[in-house]
């Protein structure tokens, strides 16, 4: 117990004496108060410096600090995966500058206790299939957005409704990576995106996001659900949730990235809008900077070069083999070029 700086205080600590205000003499927290994000950011505005803590060692945080600082701490790490700083590990040096900004938004959207409630029940619920694909959508939306220079609060939409895209399926669970679903439980899975606009709305979460909830599922030739649209029908920020959902379902499942990628562009036009698909494709490395990979002829390599191609066919430099043994030339495979050699495996 005693004295402790305000910036070594974490949240969760109980404080040992009342925190009075310095300019009126107001109770601010009485003792035995538990600190949250929100009341020690609050304490350091106001200029406090100190508080008594009871036991430094002890905390009581709970689950909306302890997300809070997942969101922010998940969301950075899979941005900075997939758009490194370095620019030569991105498709574009725009990527980099959307990325910049999408790391400030996020501390922004991290303060919201609406958003971070939902996002502890995805996360109880199920962190694969919820939790870890509403950080990886929201990722790839917020860069897609940007890069289609969409409008500020368009791309801030972008990353919430990609956060929340799924909130409806807190209600049907035992649904949950289900293959084959019979007819009754179709019918219920297809109103997930329905629940999931109203548990928005009556959460007062802004109406753009709350629409990108509801028609997720929309398909561009109007083959989706709940409502049926199609084309620019459908709003441009759901078309793009559509497309950065479905592929990192896909890659949750263990579908290999080029795998994901046919598939977006096999059903460009169809399910999802093209502008997007090629926006997603032509501004996000599938393949980031420096990673090993596994060819089709069995040969392992590092992707050295992401900028040289469009789309998913990154130039990659030789260093095994098909029988893994190490190879003495050197060898240069660009898939740009050979359009019959593609990447099997991510090692």
């Amino acid at each position: 117990m005693g004295l402790l700086n305000i910036y070594d205080v974490t949240a969760g600590m109980e404080l040992e004496r009342a925190i009075i205000s310095p300019e009126n003499g107001q109770c601010l927290l009485k003792s035995g108060s538990i600190l949250s994000i929100k009341n020690i950011e609050k304490l350091r505005e106001l200029s406090i410096t100190e508080v008594y803590i009871k036991d430094r060692n002890t905390i009581f945080i709970s689950p909306h600090d302890k997300m809070q600082k997942m969101l922010i701490s998940d969301f950075t790490t899979k941005l900075r995966s997939v758009a490194p700083r370095n620019p030569e590990a991105n498709k574009n040096d725009f990527v980099v500058k959307i990325a910049d900004y999408l790391e400030k938004i996020i501390l922004k959207i991290a303060k919201s206790e609406d958003i971070l409630d939902f996002l502890v029940q995805l996360r109880i619920i199920n962190k694969t299939y919820l939790y870890d694909s509403a950080i990886n959508t929201a990722v790839f939306s917020g860069l897609v957005a940007g890069t289609m220079s969409l409008s500020n609060d368009e791309i801030i939409a972008a990353i919430i409704a990609g956060l929340l895209h799924d909130i409806g399926v807190a209600e049907m669970p035992f649904l949950i990576n289900v293959e084959n679903r019979a007819p009754q439980q179709e019918s219920l899975w297809r109103e997930h995106p329905t629940y999931g606009y109203y548990f928005a709305v009556q959460k007062n979460i802004p109406k753009l996001v709350a629409q990108c909830i509801h028609y997720h599922h929309e398909r561009f030739d109007g083959s989706g659900y709940p409502k049926g649209l199609s084309g620019q029908d459908i709003p441009m920020v759901a078309r793009i949730i559509s497309v950065c959902s479905h592929y990192s379902d896909l890659l949750i499942k263990n579908t290999p990235p080029y795998m994901a990628v046919e598939e977006l562009y096999g059903t460009s036009g169809l399910y999802f809008d093209p502008e997007v698909v090629n926006a997603f494709v032509n501004n996000i490395p599938i393949y980031p900077l420096g990673v090993m990979v596994r060819l089709s002829t069995k040969e392992v390599g590092i992707v050295s070069n992401i900028r040289e191609n469009n789309g998913p066919r990154p130039i990659i430099k030789i260093y095994y083999n098909r029988v893994n043994r190490p190879i003495t030339e050197d060898k240069i495979v660009d898939l740009g070029k050979e359009r019959t050699i593609f990447i099997e495996e991510i090692l």
